[in-house]
């Protein structure tokens, strides 16, 4: 992935993302089994059992994204080339889409309007600066965190779609460098592939969680 790819990595996702509608839908459809299996529990409970589904959803489908973006590494050569390039530019898109899926999937879980401009670029942010985080890249404060929450409270006050954007733009060069990896032939970019994208899902899941829960946390009456 280029320079210049890197900088519509954003705008594909956009494209390719969750609607808010079908996001609700996913989230009222798990929100009512969780009632209807356990309803003694407070909101808070079902909240979090529905976003433990949904983490787990979207690391089985980007385990598999994973896999079948980097196949044409299987083929040295030309294969090889081909997963750099190509596999390489689709796997950040296909990858991003599901972390951005999932948190607007978490952030539809705790309460918040999709149909908002602040909770999609909330999603969006968090989606990018937990996969930043993932690889080591500092975005200003670890998610997890009251600062992080408080950063994140910061940037819907102003200046959220730049920081969107600015989020996103060093995710692109993070998948730059692992192409590299989803190249290597043999199979190897296959488990790379799968077993990476997999981790990372989980790992930006867990945060995105653990986000939502201390912003509702804070929120809440003492």
């Amino acid at each position: 992935m280029s320079e210049h790819d890197s900088g519509k990595l954003l705008q594909a996702v956009e494209a390719i993302a969750i609607s808010p509608a079908d996001a609700h839908a996913v989230v009222e459809r798990l929100g009512a089994q969780s009632r209807k299996d356990n309803p003694n529990e407070p909101d808070a409970a079902h909240q979090e059992r529905v976003a433990e589904h949904i983490v787990s959803r979207y690391s089985s489908l980007a385990a598999t994204a994973g896999g079948i973006t980097a196949l044409a590494g299987v083929i040295p050569g030309i294969g090889t080339a081909v997963a750099m390039i190509g596999g390489g530019a689709t796997d950040a898109v296909v990858c991003m889409k599901l972390q951005v899926d999932m948190c607007m999937c978490l952030a539809a879980a705790f309460g918040h309007d999709l149909r908002e401009p602040d909770a999609r670029h909330l999603a969006f942010l968090i989606a990018a600066g937990g996969a930043l985080e993932k690889a080591g890249v500092e975005a200003g404060a670890q998610m997890a965190s009251k600062a992080g929450v408080n950063m994140l409270r910061q940037y819907l006050k102003g200046a959220a779609l730049q920081a969107v954007k600015e989020f996103f733009k060093k995710v692109g060069i993070v998948f730059t460098r692992t192409a590299l990896e989803k190249g290597l032939p043999f199979g190897i970019g296959v488990v790379l592939g799968a077993g990476g994208d997999y981790a990372l899902t989980q790992y930006v899941g867990a945060q995105a969680t653990k986000w939502f829960v201390l912003d509702r946390e804070d929120r809440s009456p003492s």
